[in-house]
């Protein structure tokens, strides 16, 4: 479970967020719903610490980020909540040089030290949860946007993370596209994932969420409207 108490974070001087609560429920999905430019994906972001927050704490399991922390100290504790996260960009962020096999497996593998046979079995059955079995052989530049996305997803899960982060998964995806992966998200939380998700269309959120966080209506006392 990650916590967000009392979070606040400025960006080029103007305030995104000020005062934020948020728990990520283990076993739900949370949809993070807001304007352009409201912060939503800053707030994603703030959640694994690929963006430092200036006000408040995150929390996840024994891990606890004060904003005031050093910067070594802070470095040491977000790496370790990061290992207990997994990250789906909006912009695939595959390895070109890597099969789609290679990089599901590589953070097992490079990261966690698992042996190669058993990081591709692992990986096959992920795969196989996003109908992408059938591509473990093939590189990105031969994926439509909706296939890469589905890898991403399966690359994000294959170290067994506590929360699965989503930055937009369905931003620039064709309607065929965005079926599939919205596909791949129902089933997900059917199974009892724990997702959290960024995304530009309310009614995605309102059909897969079981809490929808608009951002506008919770940014704080103080946050820019």
């Amino acid at each position: 479970m990650i916590r967000l108490r009392g979070i606040g974070k400025r960006f080029a001087g103007r305030t995104l967020f000020q005062g934020l609560d948020l728990d990520l429920v283990p076993g739900h999905t949370t949809v993070i719903v807001g304007k352009s430019g409201s912060g939503k994906s800053t707030l994603l972001r703030v959640c694994n610490q690929l963006e430092r927050h200036d006000t408040g704490t995150v929390e996840c399991g024994p891990i606890a980020i004060p904003a005031d922390l050093p910067v070594r100290e802070w470095q040491r504790r977000a790496t370790a909540l990061r290992r207990r996260t997994g990250m789906v960009f909006q912009g695939f962020q595959l390895f070109p040089h890597l099969n789609v096999l290679d990089n599901v497996t590589l953070a097992p593998r490079v990261v966690q030290g698992v042996a190669r046979a058993a990081a591709e079995v692992k990986a096959k059955e992920l795969l196989e949860l996003v109908s992408m079995r059938d591509a473990a052989s093939r590189f990105p530049a031969r994926l439509s946007g909706g296939e890469a996305q589905r890898v991403a997803i399966a690359r994000a899960l294959a170290t067994d993370p506590e929360v699965l982060l989503l930055d937009e998964p369905t931003a620039a995806l064709d309607p065929a596209s965005t079926a599939s992966v919205v596909a791949v998200l129902r089933d997900l939380r059917q199974r009892g994932f724990t997702l959290a998700m960024v995304t530009h269309d309310p009614d995605l959120g309102r059909e897969i969420a079981d809490t929808l966080f608009d951002l506008d209506a919770n940014r704080g006392p103080t946050g820019d409207r």
